[in-house]
C-alpha cells in the first residue's frame, strides 16, 4: 500500500521525469562564435575586390576626355578608398577565452551576430555603393558618345552592351536577395540568443 501511494507521488513523478538535453551547449556556443568568426574575416579579405573593381571600372572612363566624367570616377575611387577604412574599422573581432562561462559565451556570441549585421549594412554603403556608382558612370559615358556620334553608334554600343547590362541587373537583384536573407538569418540568430537568456533567467 505504501509502494503503491509514493509511486502516485507528484513529486516522485516530476523527479523521476527524463530531463531534456540542452539545446545549446558551452561548447556548441564557442563553435558557432568561431565559425562566425571566421565568415567575418572571409568577408573582411574578400572586401579588398570592392576597390580594384572600381579602379578598373573607372580605367576603362578615365580615358573619355570630359573633365566631369574623370571627375565623377575619380570620387568613385574616392569614394570606394575610403569605404575600405570605414568598412574595416572595429570590425576584427577578438578571441573568445577559452575559459568562458556560458554567459560570457552568450555574450560573446551576441557581439559577433551584431558585429556581422553591421558589416552588411556597413557593405551596402562603402563597397556595393562605389561599384554600382562607377558602373553607372560608364553606362552613360557609353551612351553619351553614341549620341554625340548621332545615334550611329548608340544602337550597336546598346546592343554590345546588353549582355553586360542584363548581367549587371541580375548582379545587384542578386546581391540585395542575398544580404536580406542574411538579414533575416541574423535577426533568427538574435531573436534565438534573447530566448536561451530568458530561458537561462
Amino acid at each position: 500500500m505504501r509502494n503503491e501511494s509514493s509511486g502516485n507521488d507528484p513529486r516522485t513523478i516530476w523527479q523521476n521525469q527524463p530531463t531534456e538535453p540542452s539545446i545549446m551547449t558551452l561548447e556548441k556556443i564557442r563553435q558557432k562564435t568561431q565559425e562566425l568568426h571566421a565568415k567575418t574575416r572571409w568577408d573582411l579579405i574578400k572586401s579588398i575586390s570592392g576597390p580594384l573593381i572600381v579602379v578598373v571600372i573607372c580605367g576603362f572612363g578615365i580615358r573619355f576626355p570630359d573633365p566631369m566624367p574623370r571627375a565623377l570616377l575619380g570620387f568613385a575611387i574616392a569614394w570606394s578608398l575610403t569605404g575600405q577604412y570605414f568598412l574595416h574599422r572595429g570590425m576584427w573581432p577578438t578571441t573568445l577565452p577559452g575559459d568562458a562561462a556560458l554567459s560570457t559565451g552568450l555574450e560573446s556570441y551576441r557581439r559577433e551576430v551584431e558585429r556581422r549585421r553591421f558589416l552588411f549594412g556597413r557593405f551596402m554603403l562603402w563597397q556595393f555603393g562605389p561599384m554600382v556608382f562607377a558602373i553607372a558612370i560608364l553606362v552613360t559615358l557609353i551612351t553619351n558618345l553614341g549620341i554625340r556620334n548621332r545615334g550611329l553608334l548608340l544602337k550597336g554600343a546598346l546592343l554590345n552592351m546588353s549582355p553586360f547590362l542584363a548581367l549587371l541587373v541580375i548582379w545587384v537583384a542578386a546581391v540585395f536577395v542575398i544580404r536580406m536573407r542574411q538579414q533575416r538569418e541574423l535577426q533568427r540568430e538574435i531573436d534565438e540568443l534573447n530566448d536561451m537568456e530568458r530561458a537561462n533567467r
